[in-house]
């Protein structure tokens, strides 16, 4: 018998690009982000099955933006190969920056998620701000597919061929 359908992992990943987005405009210590989180948001969350609306998983939440902002530069890293050379990543907007910064922690942190499923739940939750046909949209799958490639090139790689 399948699985039901959980909202809350894509719950949680919102909220997190929502509190990385936060901890770029506001420049707030994580704890306090992550508490208003808990305090403000999502009180009335647990019944909705709107995945939008799901109250997110307080560990996974708590790991995807304190592991965003503690491995920033490693994150920045390994963003800067797929990055455009007319375009850097400080001049993207700000929810741009919070989408890659928390898809690419992901990649590196969380290597029990396949690559490509990281890559469709962050698009995903740029579909959120973004219209689905915009530059934008276009873009951040491209990022992500490319440091994907990268740092999973393992995933990536079709089995079966003989040299």
């Amino acid at each position: 018998m399948p699985r039901a359908y959980d909202p809350r992992p894509a719950a949680t990943r919102l909220a997190a690009v929502q509190a990385v987005y936060e901890l770029i405009m506001m420049d707030s210590p994580v704890d306090d982000v992550l508490a208003s989180f808990a305090a403000e948001r999502w009180k009335t969350a647990d019944e909705d099955v709107n995945a939008e609306m799901a109250r997110p998983k307080p560990e996974l939440l708590k790991e995807l933006v304190g592991g965003t902002a503690s491995r920033k530069s490693e994150i920045d890293e390994a963003l800067k190969p797929a990055m455009l050379k007319s375009r850097g990543f400080e001049d993207m907007e700000s929810v741009m920056q919070a989408i890659l910064r928390t898809a690419t922690y992901e990649l590196l942190a969380r290597r029990n998620v396949p690559a490509k499923t990281v890559i469709g739940a962050y698009t995903s939750v740029a579909d959120a701000f973004f219209d689905e046909d915009s530059q934008q949209l276009k873009l951040i799958a491209g990022i992500l597919n490319a440091v994907a490639r990268n740092l999973r090139a393992d995933e990536f790689t079709h089995t079966g061929e003989t040299a």
